[in-house]
């Protein structure tokens, strides 16, 4: 801004915003008002009246609005100041609203009677060159002259501050745009003012709603006993009771209760309100806010419903539950935890260590207290999975147990150690029982020359096991169908073995296969007599699915062990293929999750995920399943229509590629749900592929991108999901996957050869 000091004229003839000795010098000659001595008494009282003035005024005078002005009126002229005292309207027109010609020559003609400009921001110039902003009102009024036609000579100029008012308007202004963005912030708030005396409650909208009464009606207050027919009939005796204990205390009113809307539902509500009393001590008032508590009262209920059941499986499961403080010494162990460990159920003085120790078996002691301790370290993985013996305190029985436990931290130090144990003293021998027992049948098969076959129905694939080569005189490992099998029997037996083969793949028999028969060797061309036994293993639709047995050389009778021992082995090929990736999950979720609801969330949408890819390979007959029906079900169990989009065309993919790729896809879309572009209304995720030709098998190139999510960054450490998708892909399908964390969504890439 500029300097509104004296410009142009010698220090020594006037002082720097001396108005009345401007005006007396100046050349009053050289404009239309002319020498000063010839001005109407009007304008001389004018002129004067401003100049004595404390406050920002100004004249415009006569036909050419001749302006004149005081010393608090020049800083609003910045730097036009001196230069614009006598200029005309024309020749200094005005820079700001203030000064319209407009409403001046009204006033001026007689035609208005003066007129006012509400709160105008002007920017201020000081005599020590500082600026100021503010804000002014600007009231334009008629002065008399009795001189003129119109009987106005010119215009009254005067300026209010307002600066203090305004600002102080306009903090209320913004503190009532904080407080409503605060009370939509909050979720469902409302407000509540209660006169006592005329009982009239005031309420804003929401809270109006929430207790379904008219808002209008609520704006201009009714009667409590309105807003209290939607309170739960389960509430009211309790919240009416706390009310009168509140009329009567000093207290703050803090409340939870339930309302019933208009459509039937009940939302949970909290309040919070203070009353308001007289010089004598009277309740008066009572005022205060509701907030909207329906959804944290369902994860609260969801919370203790997951904790009883996990308190249920826990007892079900015969476990105990032991949890330690290791920085307070603070631990507890159940009753069942007690129980297994044979300690008395009052308190012991001892240290969970030092009780453990006493009871750990010697020769397990030294590896369970290093994986204690690693669990416990910062830098380990935190979890504890151990089986170890003991000496039962109470009476001395040696007992296997198994413990599974998670240490927790605070600024690098352990603060909570929580776990479960369980006896499995019965698993373990039966564990050692079962491996005796497949240890002695094993000498026994080897000892009987059993040999043993496998037929898959779905693939008329026939596989035997060395000995069932010699016994068809073949070389070991030679590719054999069904149609080898009866080629080389001898003709007279082929029908009655046909015909047994055919009752044990009927479902409404299921008859097991008991049958001698003689072979021809293809190789040797020996004859010899094999005793065949075998079964029919239907899928859940009830079509036979495998057909497994065991054949003898009769002529030698050896062996016969061994067709107990591979039956059961062949029988439990897939459950334990099954198990094992089961297992796995188990031990990848149950390793890296921070709770125990957590882990199980996780490890039952893993299943969910491992099941659906069973379910369309048994839909398939296993045979493998097509990308496209895939991703169809996908977006049926993570997003609806609408949330993905695909690129694509058919592509086939193996069994194993499709279980494989849908563990994979079944992860990204957990976590997009979680905390990623699912987790949003605007979300959506693309999923484009194609496939590659060339070398030994056409490769599929595979892009999942996710838009319109939260913002992403990328994580601290690789969870199993991570692991599962980038490690998992490229050793199951010998091909890779690469995760990228863009602040726009998480782009997964995935390349592998398309194998069947």
């Amino acid at each position: 801004m500029v300097d509104t000091r004296d410009q142009g004229l010698a220090p020594e003839t006037f002082a720097p915003g001396d108005m009345r000795e401007r005006i007396e010098a100046f050349d009053w000659a050289a404009t239309p008002l002319g020498p000063r001595a010839t001005w109407s008494p009007s304008l001389t009282f004018a002129v004067d009246m401003i100049v004595a003035s404390r406050f920002p005024s100004a004249l415009r005078w006569g036909p050419e609005l001749v302006l004149v002005y005081n010393d608090a009126y020049a800083p609003m002229l910045g730097e036009r100041h001196p230069q614009v005292l006598g200029k005309t309207f024309a020749e200094a027109p005005p820079t700001s609203a203030a000064d319209s010609e407009g409403p001046e020559r009204a006033i001026l003609t007689g035609r208005s009677g003066g007129s006012a400009i509400e709160d105008l921001p002007l920017t201020t110039v000081q005599s020590d060159g500082s600026t100021t902003d503010g804000y002014f009102t600007i009231r334009l009024s008629p002065m008399p002259d009795a001189t003129v036609p119109s009987g106005v000579g010119g215009v009254l100029i005067a300026l209010a501050d307002v600066t203090r008012r305004v600002r102080a308007e306009q903090a209320l202004r913004a503190s009532e745009e904080r407080y409503q963005l605060a009370l939509k912030a909050a979720s469902g708030v409302g407000t509540w003012d209660w006169d006592i005396l005329a009982d009239k409650v005031y309420a804003d909208a929401r809270y109006a709603t929430f207790h379904n009464v008219d808002p209008a009606r609520a704006a201009a207050g009714a009667p409590l006993a309105e807003y209290r027919i939607a309170l739960h009939p389960d509430d009211q005796a309790r919240l009416l009771k706390s009310g009168r204990t509140h009329l009567k205390t000093t207290g703050d009113f803090d409340e939870e209760y339930r309302l019933i809307q208009a459509d039937g539902s009940v939302r949970w509500v909290q309040t919070r309100g203070r009353v308001e009393r007289d010089a004598k001590g009277w309740a008066v008032r009572h005022r205060g806010v509701m907030v909207d508590i329906t959804e944290r009262k369902r994860i609260e209920q969801a919370l203790e419903a997951a904790e009883a059941d996990i308190r249920i499986a826990v007892d079900a499961a015969g476990l105990g539950r032991w949890d330690h403080y290791p920085q307070t010494g603070r631990r507890f162990w159940d009753k069942r935890c007690r129980e297994i460990y044979g300690l008395p159920d009052e308190t012991t003085t001892e240290s969970p260590l030092t009780s453990l120790e006493r009871l750990i078996h010697p020769d397990d002691l030294q590896p369970t207290m290093d994986a204690v301790r690693r669990a416990t370290d910062p830098a380990g993985d935190n979890m504890l999975n151990r089986e170890y013996r003991i000496r039962r305190a109470n009476d001395g029985a040696v007992r296997w147990v198994e413990t599974c436990g998670q240490a927790f931290f605070e600024n690098g130090q352990c603060v909570r150690f929580v776990g479960v144990v369980s006896d499995v003293t019965e698993r373990k021998e039966a564990e050692a029982d079962q491996m005796l027992r497949e240890a002695t049948m094993a000498l026994a098969l080897d000892a009987g020359n059993v040999g043993t076959w496998d037929y898959d129905v779905r693939k008329r694939l026939l596989r035997w096991s060395e000995r069932g080569y010699g016994m068809f005189g073949m070389a070991p490992g030679a590719e054999v169908g069904l149609d080898d099998f009866y080629a080389a029997m001898h003709s007279d037996d082929r029908e009655a073995t046909r015909q047994a083969l055919l009752a044990a793949m009927n479902p409404a028999v299921r008859a097991d296969i008991d049958v001698e028969y003689r072979t021809i060797g293809r190789d040797d061309r020996q004859e010899r007599w094999i005793s065949a036994k075998g079964r029919g293993f239907f899928d859940e639709a009830g079509k036979p699915a495998r057909v497994v047995g065991a054949t003898v050389d009769i002529t030698e009778r050896k062996k016969a062990e061994l067709h107990l021992r591979l039956l059961v082995n062949e029988l439990n090929h897939r459950v334990k293929n099954s198990l094992a990736t089961i297992q796995a999950i188990a031990a990848q979720t149950f390793h890296a999750a921070r709770s125990l609801p957590q882990a199980q969330e996780a490890f039952s949408a893993r299943i969910v995920a491992l099941a659906e890819a069973h379910d369309l390979l048994t839909r398939e007959n296993w045979e493998g399943a097509d990308l496209l029906d895939l991703l169809g079900r996908l977006e049926a169990l993570h997003g609806g229509a609408g949330r993905f989009t695909t690129e694509g065309g058919s592509v086939r993919l193996s069994p194993r590629m499709a279980l494989s790729l849908s563990m994979a896809l079944h992860e990204l879309a957990t976590n997009a749900v979680k905390y990623g572009a699912l987790s949003s209304l605007e979300g959506q995720v693309r999923i484009a592929w194609t496939v590659i030709p060339g070398g030994a098998h056409p490769r599929l190139v595979l892009t999942w991108t996710e838009t319109g999510g939260p913002p992403v960054s990328p994580p601290t450490r690789r969870g199993f999901g991570s692991r599962l998708i980038e490690r998992g892909l490229a050793a199951e399908l010998s091909g890779e996957a690469h995760i990228e964390f863009h602040p726009g969504g998480v782009v997964c890439r995935i390349e592998a050869g398309l194998d069947g």
